[in-house]
C-alpha cells in the first residue's frame, strides 16, 4: 500500500470518526420539537439546555424569549489542532499528517436577559463541537427574532416599567390586609368600586 492509499484510508477513518462524534455529542433535535443540547453552562459545568415553547431552559433557570435582551457568541471558534497533528507525525510518520486535519472547537454563547424584577442578568452556554453550536445559534435566532449582538429595543425601553411594576407588587405583598384587597393596594374604596355587587352589599 503506497503513501497516497494510506492517506486516503486515514482520511476516510477520520471523517467517519468525526461525523460519529459530532452526531453523538451535543444535540438531539427534531424540527417543531424541543431542541435538547448537552453543553457547558456558567462555571464550566456540564448541563442540559432545552429550547422549547419559547423558552430557554438550563439547570435552575428558565428564560422566556420575551426576556432575552441580547445574545452573542464568543470563544475561539474552530481551529486546527496543531498538537494532535505534531503527535500524529511523531507516532505515525507521513500518515500521521492527517492529524493536522483535526479541529478544536470552542463556542460560548452569552445570553443577557431581564429578570422578573427588571434587573439585567447574564448566563452562558458553551460547546466544544461546532455542530450543536451552529444549530444552537440558528435556534436562538428563530426563537428570539434577534440576530447575533442585536438588542431587543422594545424590552430595553420597558426595563424601568418592569422595575416599577415589580416594586409595586412587592409593596402590595408586604401590606397587611385581606388577600382580596391586595389587588387594589389594600384600598376598600377601590375594591368596592371594581365590584358593584359588593358595593350593594356594603350599602
Amino acid at each position: 500500500m503506497d503513501v497516497n492509499q494510506l492517506l486516503t484510508m486515514h482520511s476516510s477513518i477520520y471523517r467517519l470518526a468525526a461525523g460519529t462524534a459530532a452526531a453523538a455529542i451535543g444535540i438531539s433535535a427534531t424540527p417543531g420539537v424541543a431542541a435538547v443540547y448537552q453543553a457547558l453552562c456558567t462555571g464550566g459545568s456540564e448541563c442540559t439546555v432545552t429550547l422549547a415553547n419559547g423558552q430557554i431552559g438550563t439547570p435552575g433557570l428558565v428564560i422566556k424569549k420575551d426576556q432575552v435582551l441580547s445574545w452573542s457568541q464568543g470563544g475561539s471558534g474552530s481551529k486546527t489542532d496543531v498538537g494532535m497533528g505534531v503527535a500524529g507525525v511523531v507516532l505515525f510518520g507521513i500518515p500521521g499528517l492527517i492529524g493536522f486535519a483535526a479541529k478544536k472547537h470552542d463556542y460560548t454563547f452569552s445570553i443577557n436577559y431581564v429578570d422578573e424584577a427588571g434587573n439585567i442578568q447574564a448566563t452562558a452556554v458553551g460547546f466544544k463541537n461546532n455542530v450543536p453550536a451552529n444549530q444552537f445559534m440558528m435556534e436562538m435566532m428563530g426563537m428570539t427574532g434577534l440576530s447575533l449582538g442585536e438588542v431587543n429595543k422594545d424590552l430595553q425601553g420597558r426595563i424601568d416599567q418592569i422595575k416599577a411594576e415589580s416594586a409595586e407588587k412587592a409593596r402590595i405583598a408586604s401590606l397587611d390586609c385581606a388577600r382580596a384587597l391586595k389587588t387594589y393596594s389594600c384600598s376598600w374604596d377601590a375594591y368596592v368600586a371594581a365590584n358593584p355587587a359588593v358595593q350593594i352589599w356594603a350599602n
